[in-house]
């Protein structure tokens, strides 16, 4: 019996799992960071790759190439912040005076939505609950005030990680001398497959997100809809989200093409969508997710579903990415069959970045 038991934990695969299992009561005990540290991983991953990418081609030393990339990203949100959310307000005030048009033009639709108000009983809730409505206000003002500190605070630590990595790779391989080498090994392995599944699919799903936004934004202006650039900016924003992000971005498009123009530009706006999705399905993502995880849709949306109810709205971000690290653990599908040369050559050249 104990021979039989030593031989299972000595088995290669029973140790991956059993550390897996580790790492995911370690994961629980600290969720309450979660965000933070998906954010710096999240952040780390696309700082080191967009570094490299800019030594590459211009030949500087790392050090300068992750300055002038994180420079970048700060003028990139400033200029955001300068430029395109006036353009988004004025937008905005525009989409809201042509819907405001078009349900005067089609009475049927504004009747609907006001007999649907009058059966929800807004003012009468509002004059009943206004302390609550007023403290759930302030709660929102603390939750987006918190996500900013968040977001400001991984963006720095992926800056100060991206600067250090050389430092810390050479600090890593102080845990292979010691008592355990094994076990901090097994962690480095399944560390490095998660990060590389999870930045090369949320990388890819930017790239189709971003050619769909253009699409659509195209359509969107040939059939005349008010206020492309917001509209398009609310597909992009939804379209992070793998398959469920057309669905649910489609319903108010479809709403306020029904309000601008009847059912006939409601009937050629679904025909855009299922194009654009059709060459997305067919064409960018066969293409660009080859070596990823293809995943069926039906398991995608479980997928979604499941973990949006474990892990909450980060459960439709990185949901998709850990089924993929756990099939490809499993040996039920590899996401990438070169993925360690590509990981090696991604980490060990951090030896040349000095």
């Amino acid at each position: 019996m104990f021979n039989s038991l030593k031989r299972f934990f000595s088995k290669s695969q029973t140790q991956v799992y059993l550390t897996l299992i580790f790492l995911m009561v370690i994961l629980y005990l600290v969720r309450s960071f979660l965000t933070t540290i998906l954010l710096i991983t999240i952040f780390s991953y696309f700082g080191v790759h967009g570094s490299r990418v800019i030594k590459r081609f211009t030949k500087i030393p790392y050090l300068l190439s992750v300055i002038f990339f994180y420079i970048l990203v700060i003028f990139g949100v400033v200029m955001i912040f300068r430029f395109v959310i006036p353009v988004f307000t004025n937008e905005g005030q525009h989409l809201y005076d042509a819907i405001v048009t078009g349900l005067k033009e089609y009475p049927q639709v504004d009747q609907y939505l006001g007999h649907y108000v009058d059966k929800l009983n807004m003012w009468d809730k509002i004059s009943t609950n206004w302390q609550k409505i007023v403290l759930n206000g302030l709660t929102a003002i603390t939750t987006v005030s918190d996500i900013v500190m968040k977001v400001a605070l991984s963006f720095f630590l992926s800056l100060i990680f991206t600067l250090t990595l050389p430092k810390l790779k050479n600090f890593g391989h102080q845990f292979e001398q010691s008592d355990f080498p094994k076990f901090f090994k097994i962690i480095y392995e399944l560390g490095t497959k998660f990060i590389y599944i999870l930045g090369q699919i949320i990388e890819v799903q930017l790239v189709i997100d971003f050619i769909n936004t253009i699409l659509m934004m195209i359509g969107l202006t040939v059939l005349g809809m008010p206020s492309a650039f917001v509209l398009g900016l609310m597909v992009f924003i939804f379209g992070l989200i793998p398959v469920a992000g057309v669905l649910i971005s489609s319903i108010p498009l479809a709403l306020i093409a029904l309000s601008m123009g009847g059912l006939k530009t409601m009937l050629e706006l679904i025909i855009l969508i299922i194009v654009i999705h059709a060459f997305e399905a067919y064409v960018l993502h066969p293409k660009l997710m080859s070596s990823r995880a293809d995943l069926p849709i039906f398991v995608t949306f479980t997928t979604l579903i499941i973990m949006e109810h474990i892990l909450g709205t980060w459960g439709l971000i990185v949901g998709v990415p850990i089924v993929a690290f756990l099939m490809d653990l499993m040996e039920i599908h590899h996401f990438d069959k070169n993925w360690h040369q590509t990981k090696d050559n991604n980490l060990d050249n951090s030896n040349n970045t000095n």
